[in-house]
């Protein structure tokens, strides 16, 4: 019907000749429900020409392909070529896995903070304090964070701690100035001075904390921290421990005068309790190396002193050992004459301090 010329070639074969048609919905079928729903569509020819080579003449815009939706419930068709691959290309990010054929892969995404490197074959985890490009080929530094010195949580703190050395400061000056006096003198001034010392050094421990972490303020936090403590409690024990020896002696008939109760072996006493403290710390630098952690979180990193929370509590375990003997002291001596009052003032201070230490263990472990 078509006239076409049918020739034999020198192997006594025809040529080919073939019309390529397209399988698809029939237009008609939305009108005419006795329609056919589907219908072929001639869409091209491939024939051989006289120069014995084939031609192929598609109409690629009249074919109609399958939506790739394929679970649709109503037939929907695209005029858009699909890919015949069998793998797509790895996005960003993303590691190819070669699954038997070289030419077929699946593609694993890589962790967030991971470059892949090796032309998709191997994921590479950016280093603690850096990030991965846009392109996950390489990792660039985070900006490091600490505590601002100039932002409100930090300058409450150091203005407290201002007002605090302001006020020891303050308390030092009178006592030097009144260190010949009958009640300087009999409160014991050597170790008043050790103590406020001790207050002193705790409230200039904020700087350290509040400052950009480094090694060298990281040693100073464990030193610095259980040292101020130590100063303190240790002068506490040692005036209550003399002030216990001392009525107990009157209490006994013909005992002599107690020994080490003179300001020099006060102070020698007092000196030697600090020094445990002091040798509890060296110890735990030894034992665990300061440095600084870099801990990162949602692109960023925040600079921290590396510090074990359990034996951070452990290195205050000497100071609560001495607030516990000293306390007990307290109770003892809590009978003295109006002269030694200054007991009763000890005493109400190692009683906070036990209930504080007793009630931050116990909601904040």
């Amino acid at each position: 019907p078509d006239y076409r010329q049918i020739q034999f070639n020198s192997e006594r074969f025809v040529p080919g000749h073939y019309r390529i048609y397209n399988y698809r919905r029939s237009h008609l079928a939305s009108s005419d429900i006795n329609a056919s729903p589907y219908e072929y569509v001639s869409v091209g020819e491939w024939k051989t020409g006289r120069n014995k080579n084939g031609q192929l003449n598609l109409a690629t815009d009249s074919i109609v392909w399958p939506s790739s939706n394929i679970h649709s419930l109503s037939s929907t068709t695209t005029t858009i070529i699909p890919i015949s691959r069998c793998s797509e290309p790895c996005r960003v990010g993303e590691l190819r896995q070669i699954q038997g054929d070289s030419c077929c892969w699946v593609c694993i995404p890589c962790n967030e903070t991971s470059i892949v490197v090796e032309s998709h074959e191997r994921c590479e985890q950016c280093a603690i304090g850096y990030w991965p490009t846009i392109n996950r080929t390489s990792c660039y530094k985070l900006q490091e964070t600490y505590i601002d010195i100039l932002s409100i949580q930090a300058l409450v703190p150091i203005c407290l701690s201002i007002i605090g050395n302001i006020l020891t400061l303050f308390v030092v000056i009178l006592f030097y100035k009144k260190r010949e006096t009958p009640v300087v003198k009999a409160s014991g001034k050597e170790l008043c001075f050790i103590m406020l010392a001790g207050i002193h050094l705790c409230y200039l421990m904020t700087f350290p904390i509040l400052v950009k972490p480094h090694v060298i303020t990281c040693i100073i936090q464990r030193l610095g921290i259980g040292l101020g403590f130590s100063m303190m409690y240790a002068a506490l024990l040692t005036k209550t421990n003399r002030i216990a020896r001392i009525f107990e002696s009157t209490k006994k008939q013909g005992k002599l005068r107690p020994q080490y109760i003179s300001p020099n072996s006060q102070v020698a006493i007092c000196s030697c309790l600090i020094l445990v403290q002091l040798l509890l710390s060296l110890l735990w630098l030894a034992y665990e190396r300061p440095s600084v952690d870099l801990i990162a979180y949602d692109r960023s990193v925040t600079l921290k002193c590396h510090m074990n929370k359990h034996s951070f509590l452990f290195s205050l375990t000497y100071n609560v050992l001495l607030v516990l003997v000293c306390t007990m002291y307290a109770i003892r001596t809590r009978k003295v004459p109006e002269n030694f009052n200054e007991t009763k003032f000890i005493g109400f201070t190692c009683y906070t301090t036990c209930i504080i230490w007793f009630v931050k263990n116990f909601f904040f472990r």
